[in-house]
């Protein structure tokens, strides 16, 4: 049976689709699949099995062991790009709920395709913001090789109200700015941008930070 989140259309896109690797880029899974064409996982896994070499006519087939099952042996947790995902789902049948899910899907991949570019844009314009606020941190402080670390912390606080560590435990990243979409990564330029000009203007820490997070309005964060 489809979820009642699904029917009644209370998900996003995330819910259907995911960013991999670089390399691997959006993809979805055999559970999302099981869950939102009201098939069994394992039937999927069966297809997946089945038409395996028709699969990988589009990419590598990646899959992980996320889980037991219930036999107490891992079980495969496959992933699909777009065309393996819309290869898989020709292979079921055409009932209300797979008819709908390869029209939200495709829908869900142009979405996260275009997200990724816009996160790819920030990504690409926060690096001279990143050099340059680093330079000025440098002559502020010489003595304190952390200090940076710090400027960059507050900075991501003030985005997301948590810091590198936590982003990076919570989202399972090496980079805490992989954690960001891109609204959160143009903001967080701005606020490396401001926290640069209270640095040139004379600021203390404790003044930046009280100044930023009064801003965020977090100045007990």
């Amino acid at each position: 049976m489809v979820s009642d989140n699904y029917k009644e259309g209370n998900y996003t896109m995330e819910d259907l689709v995911m960013y991999g690797t670089p390399a691997e880029g959006v993809y979805t899974t055999s559970e999302i699949v099981a869950k939102y064409t009201g098939v069994s996982v394992e039937h999927v896994r069966h297809l997946t099995n089945k038409y395996h070499d028709e699969l990988e006519r589009f990419g590598v087939l990646v899959f992980e062991n996320p889980k037991l099952g219930e036999t107490g042996r891992p079980q495969k947790l496959w992933h699909y790009n777009e065309q393996q995902a819309t290869l898989l789902i020709t292979f079921m049948r055409n009932t209300p709920a797979v008819i709908e899910f390869k029209s939200n899907l495709v829908e869900a991949f142009y979405s996260q395709r275009e997200e990724l570019a816009h996160k790819t844009i920030a990504l690409a314009n926060i690096k001279p913001v990143n050099k340059s606020l680093s330079e000025v941190v440098h002559d502020s402080w010489p003595d304190n090789p952390h200090m940076y670390a710090t400027i960059h912390n507050l900075a991501l606080k003030v985005v997301t109200g948590k810091n590198a560590k936590q982003l990076k435990i919570m989202f399972d990243v090496t980079d805490a700015k992989e954690a960001l979409n891109s609204s959160q990564l143009e903001h967080l330029e701005r606020a490396k941008e401001l926290m640069k000009q209270l640095i040139l203007n004379g600021y203390s820490y404790q003044e930046i930070k009280a100044t930023v997070l009064k801003e965020r309005g977090a100045v007990n964060a």
